[in-house]
């Protein structure tokens, strides 16, 4: 489907990272194969709408602008199932010691919507609005095994080298087993996928029929993992699941949306 004027002018904003938080016209011209006027425009556009600004002391180079903040700060503290979610995940790090995440499936990455830390543990490639890949991960997998089998081949078909290469999934009957496996048993396990170092244990949470779940998940290190009941961890994070399930739906229809 063919991108509005506006959605191609939103495209630049995807062109920043963590690794490039700096961008400028010959950026966007190269990467989005635009002529440097329609570049200056669309610069233009997005600084007249605070999504970006002009860094001053330099010759073109932009950043992300000040309304960007503003729109994280009224989603972090507006959005009703992670206001709902914040306590019990609260709960969660007190009981086990653990660092824990609420994720969300996007089309071509996983993003954290909240997260609680144990005794300020660096989460390095996880936190709040860290893009991480979707073929690596408890919370990718768990998220995904829910989904409808012509969506599970969607991702499979879009990320079967980098699978391959991990040595999850071959082939796409290997991967929808696998996918099959995963959601009867109810949670998965990473060890080391996406960082050598650190492990996590992922539960799905449940919250609208039409949308996939959310995945709760606990992280710590590989070696503190091997010192605790990981059945017990999957059972404390069901229990929440459930709970923050249960609280969401309770909630008027007009504040689920």
């Amino acid at each position: 489907m063919a991108l509005s004027s506006f959605g191609k002018i939103l495209t630049v904003l995807d062109l920043f990272s963590v690794s490039r938080p700096v961008i400028n016209v010959d950026v966007i011209s190269e990467e989005l194969s635009l002529s440097k006027p329609t570049s200056y425009r669309y610069l233009k556009e997005l600084v007249s709408a605070e999504l970006l600004q002009r860094l001053s002391g330099t010759s073109g180079d932009y950043t992300l602008g000040s309304k960007i903040a503003v729109l994280d700060y009224i989603s972090r503290t507006t959005d009703p199932l992670v206001q709902i979610s914040i306590p019990f995940m609260r709960e969660i790090v007190e009981r086990t010691e653990f660092s824990c995440l609420l994720t969300q499936l996007n089309h071509d990455s996983c993003i954290d919507l909240h997260d609680e830390v144990f005794k300020n543990t660096p989460l390095l490639s996880y936190g709040r609005g860290c893009p991480r890949p979707v073929y690596i991960g408890s919370s990718a997998k768990i998220m995904m095994s829910h989904l409808p089998k012509h969506s599970i081949l969607d991702y499979y078909r879009r990320y079967a080298a980098q699978l391959a290469e991990t040595g999850f999934s071959g082939n796409e009957a290997d991967f929808l087993a696998a996918m099959k496996k995963i959601k009867k048993q109810g949670y998965y396990f990473s060890n080391g996928e996406l960082d050598p170092n650190v492990a996590g244990v992922s539960v799905p949470v449940k919250f609208s029929s039409k949308a996939p779940p959310l995945a709760l998940t606990l992280l710590a290190s590989r070696n503190r993992f091997e010192f605790v009941n990981l059945q017990k961890l999957i059972e404390i994070l069901h229990e929440n699941a459930s709970l923050i399930e249960k609280k969401f739906m309770a909630l008027p229809e007009n504040q689920q949306d």
